[in-house]
């Protein structure tokens, strides 16, 4: 009876434990942007209303400006190239939209720069920020702070706009590379404001006066405007493997390798791996137990025939 009340002791602490885990959400992780990974703009229709803006990366549409930008990479112009970031830029969503999210902000329009429901004012650490259901979300005058090394993603059901002269701050180790918006209604970033990131929005992108973005805004499927503008790709992401210039050529994306799909884990949205590893632990211990105490009860059956003879 002591050794069972033992294993018991031992199989309740790590069942206690092993629920602890299994309330944490994962830490979310930066998915691969494959072949979009280089573009600076990616759009279907690219408008670009005054001179002076300047794409430091690759530049994609259909549809092409009347007023050129300087572009230090590529111009696709609907070639293969084109077509193969459009493909890749809905896997990276699709990718972000499965991340679960590590804070919710109440329904309603949000601030973020005046937010503090989800820790100190104007101040985000890596995670998985949603709005509620149908839901905008701005960046107002105070701008914001991303502080620490780490996966950022803002997923927004609604609009994403920035006033003017806003400021998106990068500390702590936080990159650009592992930065990423999702709104599902268009994205209006203010004039003279500093962002940050890859917005995946192909409701529409329309950026303001001289607004300096170190990141990619992709639009594949909508449109983006520019006027006097400077957008430059951020350095040390994952780079796709490209050749052949602006008038297409063959491409392949760096990816980073997964678990393989057995139906269960959170990146499958399925059973968490924490609740999986709890039922084995049990299973194996209950199997200990009960093999223990047939042990133990044949032994016992073995020592009484022996005294009976």
């Amino acid at each position: 009876m002591k050794k069972f009340n033992k294993y018991l002791v031992i199989t309740s602490l790590i069942v206690i434990s092993m629920l602890g885990l299994s309330g944490q959400v994962m830490a979310a992780t930066t998915p691969s942007l494959g072949v979009a990974v280089t573009f600076g703009i990616l759009a279907s229709t690219y408008t670009n209303t005054a001179i002076g803006t300047t794409i430091n990366g690759d530049l994609g549409y259909t549809t092409p400006p009347a007023l050129a930008p300087t572009v230090s990479g590529s111009t696709h112009a609907a070639d293969a190239t084109y077509a193969q970031a459009g493909i890749d830029q809905g896997t990276a969503l699709t990718a972000l939209a499965a991340e679960p999210c590590t804070f919710t902000f109440a329904n309603g329009a949000i601030d973020l720069a005046i937010d503090t429901t989800h820790g100190p004012i104007g101040v985000y650490t890596p995670g998985v920020y949603c709005t509620g259901a149908s839901s905008a979300a701005s960046i107002g005058a105070g701008g914001i702070t991303l502080n620490g090394a780490g996966t950022y993603i803002f997923r927004i059901t609604g609009a994403l706009t920035t006033v003017a002269n806003s400021v998106v701050t990068l500390a702590g180790g936080a990159s650009a590379c592992d930065l990423f918006w999702t709104p599902t209604a268009a994205t209006t970033l203010g004039a003279n404001s500093t962002f940050a990131g890859t917005d995946i929005d192909a409701s529409g992108i329309t950026i303001g006066s001289t607004v300096g973005w170190v990141g990619r805004a992709l639009a594949f499927g909508g449109t983006v405007s520019t006027s006097a503008d400077t957008i430059t790709v951020p350095s040390g992401c994952t780079a796709a493997v490209t050749s052949g210039g602006s008038s297409g050529g063959s491409s392949a994306s760096t990816t980073i390798p997964k678990l393989p799909n057995t139906g269960v884990g959170p990146e499958n949205g399925g059973i968490p791996w924490s609740v999986v590893a709890l039922v084995g632990v049990l299973a194996t211990l209950i199997l200990y137990v009960v093999r223990s105490k047939a042990t133990q009860s044949m032994i016992a059956r073995t020592k009484l025939g022996r005294r009976r003879k």
